[in-house]
């Protein structure tokens, strides 16, 4: 668990570094480590997790500062090479190894790192600062350029605190949003606040910003059995896990978060957890409450469950709003928070089950709907006016995504999420919210770098840049780090990519069936009924939510208020309410993105909180 400030040659007061490190104290609780010079303040919030490395994630020497900000999986590797090229025989904390390599390949030093880490490197005599994130977006990094410096933090909401942020909505960014349900643009819903993509390394020297990616993931389907696939997954989740518990000094102590499907099933059977954390709702169609308790039961752990409901909820979604930094409509964020709010008691470090389904094709959404190989039969050209047609219309009905689906798929598949159709969401908002973004201009780069692949391999790209970069890692993130929960994610790790990215269609999916390989490596450890589970995830009854008074008064009042005038042709978003209660169509989803997005905007932009 960690959380960063870094500002360089910017206006600040005496305490900026200090307030700006406070905002994020959630992020690191139990110790904070400092360097401040005439032009650089770097600050890290830390917490003890029994980890070898605690309080060593600062290293300095005459040349360099390296900080380490969240977690090195393959701290044996760098001290092999360190020993091999620099003839170091003690182990040292990563940073100072880090530190040593930096100095003899620079940049290219990003290539031997494997975990979830933001590596940022300052070189003291040409004051060139450098920033690594890790390939999978598990730590979180942003920054804003002043006029003379640069800002770069964990969360943006410690930007608050800094003298130089001038805090502006970015108007551009809110159709893209309610089209993926997450923030999906490089600059955030912060003007002039940016990201960096996943395996990028941003370097700043002269007031100049260079950003580079130094990987790729690169599908090359080879020839490959299913027992090899099952032999060869089974020993790289071994080697993960080993990579990264190794230097815990009590790996008892790490729980693991059961959501009763068959990725954190497996996992909890792989590593035999003292504890397991499971929450879930009344309604038996939402929980797998049971499912979970069933498989500590099997696997001899102790097992902690609760039941959650609406008004528990909605208690904790203000808190959810403010911890996420931008609008977040992930349903699964509500469950997700409150299992890390009472795994806190119990457990500072959990396994979860987070990348299975990116990797190994987990998504119903990349198996085509039963009669499509019959459909795309007919023209290709009608085929294409049909599904444009379909693309461009506001009306749902039976068959529609059928129809869409007939198109290429860089013609209509944007990932995971999809709420509202891009047309839908321009006409809903107001005049001025109607960026010049189009959904096609942020997906386009993705599909051309894959362009030879595979229809499955086109989709999977784009979810491993688009969804989990902007969704997955965000939810994952914040929703544990706002209750001092460390995840641990065997199933991210770059040698069980490299190995899936080789992996043939077939071993992923095939008719109705999703990730095929890995629910056989599954059965390895599994009863059959676990590993042929069907996914359920941390499902939310929000379309049942809104048939209680209470709850449906909150969020209708939210959609009609001043606020939302601001930003939604109201009598539209009044026409989705009505027609979702009617139960006409289920309009749930597009109704919680809205909401979402308003309870965010009121806590950053209108409450004397912040």
């Amino acid at each position: 668990m960690a959380g960063f400030i870094s500002f360089y040659n910017t206006n600040k007061n005496k305490d900026t570094l200090d307030l700006m490190l406070n905002r994020i104290k959630h992020r690191g609780k139990d110790y904070s480590l400092k360097y401040e010079d005439d032009q650089l303040s770097l600050g890290y919030n830390g917490m003890d997790l029994s980890y070898k490395f605690d309080r060593q994630e600062l290293y300095e020497d005459e040349d360099l500062l390296v900080l380490v900000n969240g977690y090195i999986s393959n701290i044996d590797y760098l001290y092999e090479t360190c020993k091999k090229e620099l003839n170091t025989e003690i182990l040292e904390s990563p940073a100072k190894m880090i530190a040593d390599l930096y100095k003899i390949k620079n940049k290219d030093v990003a290539n031997d790192l494997k975990g979830g880490y933001i590596v940022t490197i300052y070189e003291k005599t040409s004051h060139k600062l450098t920033f690594i994130r890790d390939r999978f977006s598990i730590q979180p990094i942003y920054y804003y350029k002043t006029e003379k410096g640069l800002i770069v933090v964990s969360e943006t909401k410690a930007l608050l605190d800094h003298p130089d942020f001038k805090k502006e909505l970015n108007k551009d960014a809110l159709v893209p949003y309610l089209v993926f349900q997450s923030p999906s643009t490089r600059e955030t819903f912060f003007k002039g606040v940016f990201t960096l993509p996943p395996a990028s390394i941003l370097e700043y020297k002269d007031n100049k910003i260079d950003i580079s990616i130094y990987w790729d993931i690169n599908f090359e389907s080879k020839n490959i059995s299913i027992d090899e696939a099952i032999e060869t997954i089974d020993k790289l989740v071994d080697k993960s896990i080993e990579e990264k518990t190794k230097y815990f000094e009590d790996k008892s102590k790490i729980g693991q978060f059961l959501s009763g499907g068959v990725d954190s099933s497996y996992l909890a059977s792989k590593v035999r957890p003292e504890k397991t954390f499971t929450v879930g709702y009344d309604d038996k169609e939402f929980s797998e409450i049971d499912n979970a308790k069933d498989l500590s039961e099997i696997i001899g752990a102790k097992h902690y469950s609760k039941i959650i409901d609406s008004n528990s909820s909605f208690e904790s979604i203000e808190e959810i709003a403010y911890m996420c930094d931008m609008p977040f409509a992930n349903l699964s964020a509500v469950p997700m928070y409150m299992l890390s709010k009472d795994t806190e008691k119990e457990a500072n470090a959990v396994f979860s089950g987070e990348g299975a389904d990116e990797l190994f094709g987990g998504y119903h959404e990349y198996t085509e709907p039963k009669y499509m190989n019959i459909y795309k039969k007919f023209p290709k050209f009608f085929r294409k006016f049909l599904g444009k047609k379909m693309l461009h219309t506001n009306k749902d009905f039976k068959g529609k995504n059928f129809i869409i689906k007939g198109l290429p798929v860089e013609d209509h598949y944007i990932g995971q999420a999809k709420i509202f159709h891009e047309n839908e969401a321009r006409d809903i908002v107001k005049d001025e919210y109607k960026t010049n973004i189009r959904i096609k201009d942020l997906l386009d780069p993705y599909f051309e770098k894959v362009k030879d692949k595979t229809d499955l391999q086109k989709k999977q790209y784009l979810d491993f840049h688009m969804w989990m970069a902007n969704d997955i890692a965000l939810k994952a993130d914040r929703m544990n780090i706002g209750n001092h929960v460390q995840l641990i994610t065997p199933l991210l790790d770059e040698d069980l990519v490299d190995f899936a990215r080789i992996m043939p269609d077939d071993l992923k999916i095939k008719d109705n069936k999703v990730k095929l390989a890995f629910r056989e490596t599954a059965l390895l450890h599994l009863p059959e009924e676990w590993a042929k589970r069907k996914k359920k995830g941390y499902v939310v009854p929000v379309r049942n939510w809104l048939k209680e008074d209470r709850i449906k008064k909150i969020i209708e009042d939210k959609l009609t208020s001043d606020t939302a005038k601001m930003f939604f042709n109201v009598d539209q978003v009044k026409e989705l309410i009505e027609i979702n209660a009617s139960g006409k169509r289920p309009l749930h989803r597009k109704i919680w993105t809205i909401y979402m997005f308003l309870v965010w905007y009121e806590i950053y932009f209108e409450s004397d909180k912040i």
